[in-house]
């Protein structure tokens, strides 16, 4: 399979999921006394887009500069695909009922699942990748790493606090939200 085919499968596919999940806002009927809500509800959507685009934006970033495809890396994206298009669900969750754990987790749950297999992909794909240095590759890893175990963390502290599971559902799209600064100028 060329690159590029598997570039615009995993393009269209993430089109769809934004797509599924701006379906899926069911906003209370708005007026002065749940303006707040409303606006949760608008805030989690977007932190959700923000963090699929970032996503997209960084798998498109790496996947240049891979030369060869094998079955392995076909297949993680498969399973990165299929975790990705799960976002809209927790995200409808957490929209619904904010101050629950449950909801966190299971937004954890899912986002952490993604970090996983898109680390997985990367790091399946690192010795088909031409043009970075190791030292670059590093650095990839070790941030989708952190992100991995961040996600993770997300899931029992939200147990101790919803607002600290928050505070890293915000703070890791920040994290990743301009790409590698050396890759990006290699573009």
């Amino acid at each position: 399979m060329k690159k590029e085919k598997l570039d615009a499968f995993t393009d269209a596919v993430v089109a769809i999921i934004i797509t599924l999940m701006v379906l899926e806002i069911k906003l209370p009927k708005v007026n002065a006394e749940n303006l707040l809500d409303v606006l949760r509800h608008i805030g989690i959507y977007a932190l959700s887009f923000i963090v699929i685009g970032i996503t997209w934006l960084n798998y498109n970033l790496f996947f240049k500069y891979v030369e060869k495809l094998t079955p392995k890396i076909i297949w993680i994206n498969f399973a990165f695909l299929f975790l990705l298009s799960l976002v809209p669900l927790p995200t409808q969750a957490l929209g619904e009922d904010f101050y629950t754990p449950a909801s966190h987790m299971f937004y954890g749950a899912i986002l952490g699942s993604v970090a996983l297999t898109y680390t997985l992909l990367q790091y399946s794909a690192n010795s088909h990748m031409e043009h970075l240095s190791s030292a670059e590759i590093k650095t990839m890893n070790l941030k989708n790493w952190f992100a991995t175990f961040m996600y993770a963390a997300s899931i029992p502290l939200s147990m101790v606090s919803i607002y600290l599971s928050t505070a890293i559902f915000i703070l890791l799209p920040v994290m990743y939200f301009l790409p590698e600064r050396k890759l990006a100028g290699k573009a």
